[in-house]
Order: C-alpha cells, then structure tokens, then sequence
C-alpha cells in the first residue's frame, strides 16, 4: 500500500460502485483487458512476488501486519486457476499467514476473499489481536489507522524471503 492503497484500494477509484449494479460494466471489468490489476501489469506495493501470486503491503494498512495476496493470473473465483496454479495459490497463501503468524503474533488470523469490486483474485490476510478496533464487528479495510515505515516493510519483505528459503 501507498497512502491509502490496498492490493484492491488503489484501484477503487477505476470501479465505481454502481458497477455492481451494471452488469455489462460488470462483466466486461471480468476480462484482462479491463482489469485495472491487469492494465496495471501488477498490483502496486509488491512486497514479495512468488510463482502464482504477489504478496502485497503498504505503509498504511487496517491492521498490523495487513497484506493481500494477488494471483497473478486473472480469475475471479479460485476455482478458475488451472490446477498447478490453484495449488500454488492456496500454498503461497498459508506460506503468507506462517510469516505473519511469527512476526506479529496475532490472536487470530482473518482470510477474506471478496472480489465483488475488483474481479481479480485476491485474498485479504488480516490478523487479528485482542482490543483490535474491530473487535465484534466487520474488517473494514478502507480504515487505515495503522502506519509502517519502509524499514518496517523491508522486515515483512525479508520475513517472507527467509521462510520461502525454507520451503
């Protein structure tokens, strides 16, 4: 993330909200070719790229320790993936939740997948901690109240690059 970027959130402004609504508008954001992912060439803050996904994190984030995991191939549902990929996928996934398991020691790890406003796979990883200000209630990932400094990031990022090397 950038500012207020997430692995979707940079690209919220390229999707109204009454695209949902509009199903030919709907369907044709379903392509490559109108994917703002896609048009992108990538989601923006990579942290980590991997075979079938990007591991994705930015400066500001719901929560400590907030990433997003992007499949590199453009589907909508998981079941779309070919089957390496889908394998790949749900592994680089679980590869995503260990690392933020051992750096932030959450209570709870919350997986959300959602991609009713980009229709580009990707999963949110949120963890969740005792007191957190969502606490009973819904993730709501437009808040960013958490910042990380770029030295806090190149920890995250060489988290991952340790636990792949140990894959």
């Amino acid at each position: 993330m950038v500012g207020s970027r997430t692995c979707g959130g940079s690209y919220r402004s390229c999707v109204a909200s009454s695209t949902w609504d509009d199903s030919s508008r709907w369907e044709e954001l379903k392509k490559p070719g109108a994917c703002p992912i896609c048009l992108a060439g990538r989601p923006s803050d990579v942290l980590v790229e991997l075979r079938a996904t990007w591991i994705t994190a930015g400066s500001n984030a719901p929560l400590p320790g907030y990433v997003c995991v992007v499949s590199k191939h453009h589907v909508v549902e998981p079941f779309e993936l070919p089957e390496g990929d889908r394998r790949a996928f749900w592994d680089e996934a679980m590869v995503a939740a260990r690392v933020l398991e051992r750096l932030f020691s959450p209570r709870k790890l919350n997986y959300e997948i959602h991609g009713n406003t980009i229709p580009h796979l990707h999963m949110h990883l949120f963890p969740r901690y005792v007191g957190d200000p969502f606490v009973g209630g819904p993730i709501d990932f437009r808040q960013t109240g958490f910042s990380l400094t770029r030295v806090e990031l190149e920890r995250m990022r060489d988290a991952f690059v340790t636990a792949l090397g140990e894959e």
